[in-house]
C-alpha cells in the first residue's frame, strides 16, 4: 500500500538505516528490522498494559479476559464456567480460543492470552500451571467390537488394534504416546485428527479404537467405553499463565 510504503521509508530515513530487504515486490524484515521490532513491540505492549491498568482502576467491573482452552472442554465445562462468571460480572468480555496444548503455550509466551486451560505437560519456566482436576482415560470401541461386552480390558487385548488418535501437540496424544512407549507396544495408527468428536466419529464407524478421557456433554451413538484395567492412565487439567504477565482486574477475578 502506498501510504504504508511511505511510512516505512520515512521511518528508515529517520533511523538512518534500512529495516527491510526488498526483492521485487517482496519485502521482509532484515536483521536490523527484527531487532528494532523486538524492542518497539515491548514498548507498545507496555503502553497497552498501562492503558488497561488505568481503565481497570477506573471501572473495576469492566475488562477483558483472553482465554484459550482444549477443544474437548468447549462442550460442557468452559461454557458453564464463563456463564457462572458472567452472572457475577456481566460487563466483562471474553476473547476465546480453542487450540492444542502446544499452541496454547505459544499463545501464552507471545502474550496473546491471559490464561490457558490445558492438560499437564512440560511447561517453560516462565509459565505457572495450577492443577484443577484429574479425569480417567478410557478405551472407546464400536458397540460391535469383540471387546464391547466387557467392562474392562487389558492392554494386551488392544495392542494389535487400529488406533484413532489426536495429532501431536494435544495432551491426550501425549498420554497415548507415553503409554505405548512405556509398554513397548508398536501401535497401528489408522487416523490422526484434531477434534475429539471426529475421533469418536471414526470409532463409531468401526474404523478403530481410541484412548480418551470421558467427555462431559458428548454422546456418540454406537460407541462403548471400557476401563483399561492393568494400566490405568489419567489426564490432569490445570490453569496456566505467565509469571510476569500483566493481569487486569477482570482476569485476576477470573483466575
Amino acid at each position: 500500500r502506498p501510504a504504508l510504503s511511505r511510512s516505512i521509508a520515512k521511518l528508515e530515513r529517520e533511523l538512518g538505516i534500512p529495516l527491510f530487504d526488498r526483492q521485487g515486490r517482496s519485502v521482509t524484515l532484515n536483521r536490523n528490522g527484527r531487532q528494532f521490532y523486538a524492542r518497539t513491540a515491548r514498548i507498545i505492549q507496555e503502553m497497552e498494559e498501562a492503558r488497561r491498568d488505568l481503565l481497570d482502576a477506573q471501572n473495576p467491573q469492566y475488562g477483558n479476559v483472553s482465554f484459550a482452552f482444549l477443544k474437548s472442554l468447549g462442550v460442557h465445562f468452559v461454557p458453564r464456567l464463563i456463564r457462572d462468571f458472567l452472572r457475577q460480572y456481566p460487563r466483562v468480555s471474553f476473547q476465546l480460543y480453542q487450540n492444542s496444548t502446544s499452541v496454547m503455550i505459544e499463545q501464552l509466551m507471545r502474550g496473546e492470552v491471559d490464561f490457558c486451560l490445558s492438560s499437564h505437560t512440560t511447561f517453560p519456566p516462565e509459565i505457572v500451571w495450577s492443577q484443577l482436576w484429574t479425569e480417567q482415560v478410557y478405551v472407546f470401541v464400536h458397540k460391535d467390537h469383540p471387546l464391547a461386552q466387557q467392562r474392562t480390558v487389558a492392554l494386551g487385548q488392544i495392542a494389535d488394534e487400529r488406533f484413532i488418535v489426536l495429532k501431536q501437540g494435544y495432551g491426550s496424544r501425549e498420554i497415548f504416546d507415553r503409554l505405548v512407549a512405556s509398554t513397548g507396544i508398536q501401535p497401528h495408527i489408522a487416523f490422526e485428527g484434531e477434534e475429539v468428536v471426529g475421533i469418536l466419529g471414526f470409532v463409531a464407524a468401526n474404523l478403530g479404537i481410541a484412548l480418551l478421557p470421558e467427555l462431559a456433554g458428548i454422546r456418540v451413538q454406537d460407541v462403548v467405553k471400557l476401563t483399561l484395567a492393568d494400566y490405568p492412565c489419567n489426564r490432569t487439567i490445570g490453569l496456566a499463565w505467565r509469571k510476569e504477565a500483566y493481569l487486569g482486574a477482570a482476569a485476576q477475578r477470573f483466575r
